[in-house]
């Protein structure tokens, strides 16, 4: 009964874990935070940002550095590619 029971639990986090978002795709982790004015195609043009590499500097030694510390380089060059940045 008591494996049952985890084994239920185990599946409501699972479910819930993606229907919030949690395991999302890349595109979608940064679409969580970077909407509006804080969209990333806006962001990526007022920092005049045109390369991958541009991105990863942008975001690994900008001011919300520690915010984005989760995301590793695929997920940076995931969104580099999404936003049509040269390599």
């Amino acid at each position: 009964m008591k494996g049952l029971i985890a084994i239920m639990i185990v599946l409501v986090f699972i479910v819930g874990g993606v229907s919030f978002g949690v395991c999302a795709e890349t595109s979608d982790k940064c679409a969580v935070c970077h909407k509006g004015d804080k969209a990333l195609d806006k962001i990526v043009a007022k920092k005049n940002i045109k390369t991958a590499a541009d991105l990863m500097k942008a975001v690994k030694e900008g001011p919300s550095a520690k915010m984005h510390a989760k995301f590793t380089d695929d997920d940076f060059k995931a969104a580099a590619k999404s936003l049509k940045l040269a390599e």
